[in-house]
């Protein structure tokens, strides 16, 4: 079943962010979030520190996205 996570960190460049993800595991989340902070600005894996991965319930998710993410029973992937 899917957790949403909180992911906290913070860029080389100064940038700090907090997202969150919906995923399996917290090694799923933390890739998820190279991709989605790497491909938004332009930054490598050595350049993004993760400080925090934690497991939130969806009432405390800020995200509308992930809300409709987790309210979806099944996907179907044609």
């Amino acid at each position: 079943m899917p957790r949403i996570y909180k992911i906290v960190g913070d860029t080389t460049t100064g940038m700090k962010f907090r997202i969150e993800v919906v995923a399996e595991k917290p090694y799923d989340a933390i890739e998820k979030a190279y991709s989605l902070i790497g491909s938004r600005h332009k930054l490598s894996r050595m350049q993004i520190r993760i400080r925090e991965v934690v497991p939130i319930s969806p009432e405390e998710a800020r995200s509308d996205h992930v809300k409709i993410l987790m309210a979806v029973d099944k996907i179907y992937k044609y």
